[in-house]
């Protein structure tokens, strides 16, 4: 158990966009002024864009409607925010999932309450990724072996997606040497040489691009499209004694998520100007189950955690499960639907994300089934991503415009 004096021996990772965009600062749309009329529910929060979708809640009303107002603790990392949480120190926090396995194995009472922000599908669209110079010999991942690669922690999410993804490609990773760095201080290491590689997310994913920098890897989408990174906790007891203000909170917070995936300028608008072109992280309601208890496998695996956290207590049953599925739409009439990389053909009923790519001017991608009528404009290109009930029957896809392509699948 975390006391207010005794830290623990392993120091809890901070999964997503670790102090990557504190370093500008963000956030302060959800520190209003109190109202007599609102509730309010103090948060530990981390200053970064992962968590911006709260910030745009704040200001559409989502959770004034709910009779909430939001009260914001920014702390510098997830390590932090779990041991407020174990000292009884603010109601919600936003963390990452690994750092919360680690507190629940550790005998911190935290339940997920909502889900939050995941990476995206390839080095193309990623937000944190590995990279090396332009001008590296280093390539492919294989050629990581020997090299120096820098993480923002040792034995934390980094470790556990890079070692995890060099694995799966056929790389030992244990032939990699990992130091941990700060990520604002990587970008320099970087380019004097300090380090080989860097595992870093927004902004300094785009600054070093724009250095002229090349990405070698993006681990998430190698474990997984889609993979599950952020997540809001509270403690169980907090939860037994404020259940209505939790099931609230949910509400306005789920809106919120879905609300700044349909509206990405709009979340680009609460950042600073010289960093509004950054990749931003795929937003959802929903918790993939299955790539959740492949990362605590793998946190188990690489020495984080001894015991797999009690998923039961962890994410709990009011939190809805769903997968995402990856629709595209390509400039030369592709269209095409996949779950994790494979063509849909026959899914289970149930909660789904469409997350649409409409990259075409002359088509769009039409999505019909029971229950189900939903498209995106033939006439420009647009990411739109819906949350969708997908009952018993057939489904079918295909594109309003001038492309005879389609396609179908089941649900059993």
């Amino acid at each position: 158990m975390i006391t207010r004096r005794h830290r623990p021996r392993r120091r809890l990772a901070l999964v997503t966009v670790v102090l990557a965009v504190s370093v500008v600062g963000f956030g302060g749309v959800a520190g209003s002024a109190p109202s007599q009329s609102l509730t309010t529910i103090n948060l530990n929060f981390l200053p970064i864009a992962n968590g911006l979708p709260l910030d745009l809640g704040v200001q559409k009303g989502f959770f004034a409607a709910q009779g909430l107002e939001i009260k914001k603790a920014i702390l510098a990392s997830g390590n932090d925010i779990v041991l407020a949480m174990a000292n009884n120190q603010g109601d919600v926090g936003y963390v990452g999932y690994v750092p919360a396995m680690i507190g629940r194995t550790q005998g911190i009472p935290i339940t997920v309450i909502v889900a939050s922000d995941a990476e995206n599908t390839s080095e193309a669209d990623n937000w944190q990724n590995i990279l090396v110079k332009g001008s590296s010999s280093i390539r492919t991942p294989a050629d990581l072996s020997g090299k120096t690669l820098a993480l923002n922690a040792l034995k934390g999410v980094g470790e556990i997606m890079v070692r995890a993804a060099l694995d799966k490609s056929g790389v030992d990773s244990n032939s990699v040497k990992y130091l941990a760095m700060p990520f604002p201080t990587m970008r320099a290491a970087l380019a004097n040489g300090q380090v080989d590689a860097v595992w870093t997310p927004e902004p300094f994913n785009s600054q070093i691009l724009g250095d002229g920098g090349r990405i070698v890897m993006a681990p998430g989408p190698v474990l997984g499209k889609y993979w599950p990174v952020g997540c809001y906790v509270a403690r169980a007891d907090w939860i037994a004694k404020n259940a209505g203000l939790m099931r609230k909170f949910r509400t306005a917070m789920n809106q919120s998520l879905v609300y700044a995936q349909s509206h990405p300028d709009e979340i680009r608008a609460l950042l600073p100007a010289a960093t509004r072109n950054i990749r931003l992280a795929t937003w959802s309601p929903l918790i993939d189950r299955v790539q959740l208890l492949k990362l605590a496998k793998y946190t188990k695996q690489y020495g984080v955690i001894s015991t797999l956290p009690n998923f039961a207590l962890l994410v709990p049953s009011f939190i809805e499960g769903g997968r995402t599925l990856q629709a595209t739409v390509g400039t030369n009439s592709f269209i095409t639907l996949r779950l994790d990389g494979k063509k849909v053909e026959t899914l289970n009923a149930g909660k789904y994300n469409v997350a649409v790519t409409d990259k075409s001017t002359k088509d769009n991608f039409h999505l019909r089934g029971a229950g189900v009528d939903k498209a995106t404009s033939v006439a420009k290109k647009q990411n739109a991503t819906w949350t969708l009930t997908l009952k018993k029957g057939a489904y079918r896809y295909s594109s309003d415009g001038s492309s005879k392509r389609r396609g179908t699948f089941r649900i059993t």
